[in-house]
């Protein structure tokens, strides 16, 4: 397998696109990885100046809008990243998206999955979405209908929560999705970070609908949150203060929901990244800086000891995690690349929500949807 990975400062969005496609020619990619900061919606110049570059008819592209971008070289708020892959010839990529997912999310995941079903069994696939959907319906689809490992996120939007948007071969969709599968004979490994300490007591969800909380443990959503931490919900804490869902059946399963302040009420309800049934028992999670990078050393060196060779690298981290980092984001890419001798190909982008399974002694659980959490997808020759 061969891997290459590049990024742009450049705003004209189909030089960008040249200018990546041109640093990946070299490998001649049959899949290209494309992930930018929200600039370059206003049309689909950039991924058709990829696509121009690359001159390859059977080429797929598919990515979406982050808040920034992550590329080897470290984390930047504007430009753009591609990073492309040429299993030379071990592997068959397919491509699919849906659209309505802000109104139906199950169904717009469910039919993105049921067209790649028809090529055949697939190894592992790709997921990226409007931010605009309860990533809780997708998570349903994702863990009870599909069989095999799915990584991922929802775009993003410069922390704006206004737009988003996902790429697909040389369109930008919105209010979709897009599904890439891969089938054939590369080695992958999917690790993740979402340990944060929780503090307080646990508490019942009473009312929820949707991706708002309203009531927990007989408190407004709000008021229970104060009760556990001490302090009210504040607007800076959007992506940063989560819930940890307790679930006593699937002990293996922790995910975590970030609350979204601006998306709240007056009546001390909140908004959530993806919803979370009622019924269900709740934590509150807070971290540190220094936690969070822990936890990027921990998955770090569990990737230089991954039992194939790693060739390229996708990381999906969530944007609560770059508003508590500041200026130390670039660790969450340094560190990484850090463990390894030669330059590791990267792309990857900071999220409005992630999507993985988690590790455990029999293999990975069913596919989830996490907040505050840092996801790695290594790629590589077995």
């Amino acid at each position: 397998m061969r891997a290459q990975s590049a990024q742009t400062h450049q705003s004209d969005p189909y030089r960008a696109g040249l200018e990546l496609g041109e640093a990946l020619a070299e490998c001649a990619p049959e899949v290209v990885f494309l992930f930018s900061s929200i600039h370059y919606g206003l049309d689909a110049d950039l991924a058709e100046g990829v696509s121009d570059a690359l001159d390859n008819p059977l080429l797929l592209i598919v990515g979406n809008s982050g808040d920034g971008i992550y590329e080897s070289g470290g984390m930047l708020d504007f430009g753009a990243t591609a990073l492309g892959i040429n299993s030379e010839g071990r592997a068959r990529w397919y491509l699919a998206s849906a659209g309505n997912v802000k109104a139906d999310p199950a169904a717009a995941t469910r039919a993105a999955w049921q067209q790649l079903q028809q090529h055949g069994p697939l190894n592992w696939a790709l997921l990226v979405s409007d931010f605009h959907a309860d990533a809780s319906q997708i998570e349903q689809v994702l863990a009870d209908e599909v069989p095999i490992p799915v990584v991922g996120g929802l775009a993003a939007d410069d922390n704006r929560m206004h737009d988003s948007f996902v790429y697909a071969n040389r369109e930008i969709l919105r209010d979709s999705l897009a599904m890439l599968g891969c089938q054939g004979d590369i080695a992958f490994e999917i690790d993740i970070g979402n340990t944060l300490p929780a503090v307080g007591s646990p508490g019942q969800i009473d009312d929820a609908a949707g991706a708002e909380v309203r009531q927990i443990d007989g408190l407004s959503a709000m008021d229970f949150i104060e009760r556990e931490t001490g302090k009210p919900v504040l607007q800076s804490d959007r992506g940063i203060v989560s819930l940890t869902i307790i679930n006593p059946d699937a002990p293996s399963e922790r995910k975590l929901r970030s609350i979204v302040p601006d998306f709240s009420t007056d009546a001390g309800h909140l908004g959530l990244y993806g919803g979370i049934e009622t019924g269900k028992t709740v934590q509150v999670c807070l971290a540190t800086p220094a936690q969070l990078l822990q936890e990027v050393d921990e998955i770090a060196a569990r990737a230089a000891r991954a039992a194939f060779q790693p060739k390229a690298a996708l990381i999906v981290s969530c944007g609560g995690r770059k508003q508590m980092l500041g200026p130390q984001i670039g660790n969450e890419i340094s560190r990484l690349t850090g463990a390894f001798a030669e330059r590791l190909p990267l792309a990857g982008f900071p999220s409005f929500g992630e999507i993985a399974p988690l590790q455990g002694p029999a293999g990975y659980t069913r596919n989830l949807f996490h907040n505050m959490t840092y996801v790695l997808l290594l790629l590589g020759d077995r």
